[in-house]
């Protein structure tokens, strides 16, 4: 257990105000509690990142800044449902659709899903429990979640652009400033805080409702692609290694050499031999982060498939922006996000 999951899982029962930085993508990766989740950098340099929440009895509100392209597989906590926007410029893409700014990304409990976002990205996030979502839809003046089955889509929009999705960043950055009368309000003790949060998780409630699932359907194209990438991805999972050559990521994904370019091209926007040898150079970086590992760094690379150690070398110092073994030797700075500030609600306590 990391210390991100005590802070939130030792104060499961009180509202938890917390802003971490992060100097490594997997750092990233483990800001979010009680997620199962792997990034992948895809973008050359230093990452730096943070995750700024407030997380309230069946209600986590966040919004998370990542300095590079990040590649990541996700699968959120039993019984939530997680909502994701933006109002970024470069778009992010989940499950290999390009959400918009006036449509909410959304995937259920305990279903894996993949999430492509840009450099320099910010993303806000809602993970909120699904019976109180249930309810709430269920008894709004739509009934928006039987009839629109929100659970089976991956995109819901707004029919005024923009609109929707502004108003729950305002809610989203009310409720996180310091500043701000709802922020102060959150973090104090009061005999009205139980109040306080029904008003919170009812304003979420009220702004989701405006969104309806989609009416467009994807081309067949785009469900060639996922089966294709799907394909890989399973093998990986269920092999441990990565396919070394592009012929065998055809033979795998049952695809031509040219439908693979194409499905790699227009779904996360680099060639598959690029993708691969970065997920590999990643993979390499796991290994080299667990300070249980011992092995010598030339055969955690040869392991991946990387023969040559000069090149290796190469393109490690250039996706990530340090050495092989500066990453080793880093690897205990690189374990636990940087805890900024902490609030808890029974203490009234602030850790810098």
């Amino acid at each position: 257990m990391n210390l991100v999951q005590l802070l939130h899982e030792g104060n499961s029962c009180a509202p938890t105000r917390c802003k971490q930085y992060s100097f490594d993508v997997n750092q990233q990766a483990q800001s979010l509690s009680a997620w199962e989740q792997k990034y992948n950098q895809h973008g050359a340099g230093q990452f730096n990142g943070y995750l700024d929440e407030i997380k309230l009895p069946g209600l986590h509100l966040f919004e998370e800044y990542t300095s590079h392209a990040v590649h990541q597989e996700c699968c959120v906590n039993p019984n939530a449902v997680w909502i994701g926007f933006s109002m970024d410029t470069h778009r992010p893409k989940v499950n290999g659709l390009q959400a918009e700014t006036h449509q909410l990304m959304i995937r259920p409990a305990q279903e894996s899903f993949e999430l492509a976002t840009p450099q320099d990205f910010h993303i806000f996030g809602i993970v909120i429990d699904r019976d109180l979502l249930l309810n709430g839809m269920q008894f709004g003046s739509q009934g928006q979640w039987e009839n629109a089955q929100w659970e089976t889509a991956a995109l819901v929009e707004n029919s005024l652009p923009q609109h929707g999705c502004w108003s729950l960043v305002a809610l989203i950055r009310d409720a996180l400033s310091p500043r701000s009368i709802l922020g102060q309000k959150l973090i104090e003790e009061s005999a009205a805080q139980a109040h306080l949060h029904a008003m919170l998780r009812a304003a979420v409630i009220d702004r989701l409702s405006a969104f309806q699932v989609s009416t467009e359907r994807e081309p067949r194209s785009y469900h060639t692609r996922r089966q294709a990438l799907r394909r890989l991805y399973q093998y990986i999972d269920q092999n441990g290694d990565y396919p070394l050559s592009i012929s065998d990521m055809c033979a795998i994904a049952c695809v031509s050499q040219r439908t693979l370019q194409n499905c790699f091209e227009q779904e996360l926007g680099v060639s598959p031999a690029t993708f691969l040898r970065e997920c590999r150079l990643n993979a390499v970086r796991r290994v080299l982060l667990d300070q249980s590992q011992q092995r010598a760094i030339c055969d955690v690379a040869l392991g991946f498939g990387f023969y040559h150690l000069g090149t290796f070398n190469h393109y490690y110092k250039l996706l990530f922006g340090e050495t092989p073994s500066q990453t080793r030797d880093r690897a205990l700075r690189y374990q636990h996000a940087a805890v900024v500030q902490q609030f808890v609600t029974t203490s009234r306590s602030a850790f810098i």
